[in-house]
């Protein structure tokens, strides 16, 4: 999602939003935001969609464009495979916690 971080950069200068316009918008610090921006803050679906709906975007734009700019991918290559690789991500984390709650629970 590296590009995503990247991507929002551009769709925020785009549409003439300093990154304190949609820190103020989401209810978040302008430090917060910037680490969204930087990769430093692993960047949610949820917050993501807050992010485009402020900035007009639908999620099959973002990830088409981004699809689009991304070497790796042609571009007319499926749009969502940035977004599936990241729901793999995000399963093999939580069930990696899963595992880890349950072995602290039979613990106890």
């Amino acid at each position: 999602m590296k590009e995503a971080n990247e991507r929002l950069r551009q769709l925020r200068k785009q549409k003439q939003y300093t990154q304190e316009d949609l820190a103020k918008k989401l209810g978040i610090s302008l430090r917060a935001y910037s680490k969204i921006e930087s990769g430093e803050t692993q960047l949610t679906l949820e917050r993501l969609n807050e992010i485009l709906d402020i900035l007009g975007v639908t999620a099959l734009e973002f990830f088409s464009n981004e699809s689009a700019q991304n070497k790796s991918l042609p571009a007319t290559g499926n749009a969502s495979i940035p977004l599936i690789q990241h729901y793999q991500e995000t399963i093999s984390m939580l069930k990696e916690h899963i595992e880890t709650l349950k072995n602290l629970i039979e613990k106890k």
